[in-house]
């Protein structure tokens, strides 16, 4: 008899112990009267023996529930590629990699029961995050437990974060990178731009003694996903954990975001001469944001607004809307961030950040969104996302000058629009994230003046030189 065996005998005895005593009493008794018999009986061996005959006819029951699943063995195999897409969010190919770049969260079988295999707990993991089903449906359908539905999606987002973090990994630019996305700024309309710059609120649940923080003012408890892309909706920072209560100035006057263009030097070196005034590479971003020279931001509106500075909004917000289709592009993939995540509080911002980094590295697979799904989440939208304006940063002159020089080489007739402005207008405007309303690029500031500042925003993690955590 092997280790094995002996080890699956001693474990079903402790477990079972009162009726396997029955069982031996009963054999005891019935060969009482035969002595060789119950010599052989009562040797180890035989013994051992009955309690695998016992184990193997108790086996599933004690080790297993039964559970009626057949999605993934039976329905998934039949699936043509569309549809395989349709339900976990990516391509079979994408999968693929996928599963080769997280295959450390596989288990492996035991003495007791098989595992689930590692293609099945990332299919459980993508179709957890694609759709808006709670975690005992995804349960029922693949034959596992509720717990077991939340700890494999767990799991899977820490993987991601760990083994697909380089694909946010814009910041310290490399030279040739910063030139490939200024270059795709330039010609989608605007000069010297490495990224657009806005804030996502996603809705949560908090805990009751901390609802306060994470209450907006719509009405509505959220984190705040503030985050910069490049011409091609690609992220390349993301700054996740803040509160609701705080606005986007606020979260960006205090990220890492912000101190690499102040004090990086490559934005300086590889600035451009502009209408007579130096202008380095720098972001852009609605009216909610502080005007500066690294950071530009529409002109206030105004009644008699010029032509300069409405020609200026309008190329401004043309630029601009890539970031508001990289959050609808994720909302509409990942339909658990845009209908929002009903998690404990502490699994929010590994859910969020693993879904942004599926998203960049599904852009750079080429993996893309199907039209109908930001349509879907576009109709399906149950809540509006805060805007606020603020006037600070207007009397920076080294700001407006900057802002004024490149609004004069546009009246100037210096033209950056190409067919990939025609494009966007006709494929891109209803893949943003502003809830239909008109973009500040077009309207310009609403003239309010608002001034609106946060107070529990707190600093930002430190883990990553272009992935934030502010645990506020």
């Amino acid at each position: 008899m092997d280790k094995k065996e002996l080890l699956m005998a001693i474990l079903v005895f402790l477990e079972n112990k009162k009726k396997f005593n029955e069982r031996i009493k009963l054999l005891l008794n019935t060969l009482q009267d035969n002595e060789v018999q119950l010599k052989a009986i009562v040797d180890f061996n035989e013994i051992i023996h009955a309690g695998l005959v016992f184990a193997q006819e108790h086996h599933r029951h004690i080790w297993k529930f039964d559970r009626g699943g057949i999605f993934w063995e039976h329905d998934v195999p039949t699936m043509d590629d569309s549809r395989f897409k349709e339900k976990f969010r990516l391509d079979r190919r994408a999968f693929k990699k996928v599963c080769e770049k997280v295959k450390s969260i596989g288990k492996m079988d035991s003495n007791m029961r098989r595992c689930i295999s590692l293609e099945k707990r990332v299919a459980i993991a993508l179709f957890s995050l694609g759709s808006a089903a709670e975690y005992r449906t995804v349960a029922s359908l693949f034959g596992v437990g509720r717990s077991t539905v939340g700890e494999i999606v767990i799991d899977f987002c820490h993987e991601v974060c760990g083994t697909l973090s380089d694909c946010i990994n814009a910041y310290p630019p490399h030279p040739q990178e910063l030139r490939r996305i200024v270059e795709g700024f330039k010609l989608m309309g605007f000069p010297q731009c490495f990224g657009a710059v806005d804030g996502c609120h996603i809705e949560v649940q908090p805990k009751k003694v901390e609802a306060i923080d994470y209450y907006n003012y719509k009405g509505w408890y959220s984190v705040i996903l503030l985050a910069s892309c490049d011409q091609r909706s690609k992220f390349t920072y993301i700054n996740i954990g803040s509160t609701g209560r705080n606005n986007d100035s606020y979260i960006f006057e205090r990220s890492s975001l912000k101190k690499f263009h102040e004090h990086a030097r490559i934005f300086k070196e590889n600035s451009e001469i502009i209408e007579g005034i130096n202008v380095p590479v720098l972001l852009i971003g609605d009216s909610a944001f502080r005007l500066s020279h690294h950071m530009m931001k529409p002109y206030p509106y105004g009644v008699n607004q010029s032509p300069v500075e409405k020609h200026f909004n309008y190329r401004l917000s043309k630029c601009r809307r890539v970031i508001e289709n990289a959050f609808g592009q994720l909302k509409a993939r990942f339909r658990k961030v845009g209908r929002g995540l009903q998690v404990a509080p502490k699994n929010v911002n590994i859910i969020i950040r693993a879904c942004c980094i599926l998203h960049n590295f599904l852009k750079i697979e080429n993996d893309e969104v199907f039209p109908a799904w930001i349509q879907e989440a576009a109709e399906d939208e149950r809540r509006h996302q805060p805007n606020h304006t603020t006037r600070l940063g207007e009397n920076d002159q080294t700001a407006t000058a900057v802002r004024n020089a490149i609004a004069m080489r546009f009246q100037n007739g210096t033209n950056y629009v190409t067919y990939h402005e025609v494009l966007m207008d006709v494929d891109e405007v209803s893949s943003g994230d502003n809830n239909g309303e008109l973009v500040d690029g077009i309207t310009g500031d609403n003239g309010s003046g608002d001034i609106v500042t946060g107070d529990a925003a707190g600093t930002d993690g430190g883990n990553g030189s272009n992935v934030d955590d502010d645990m506020s």
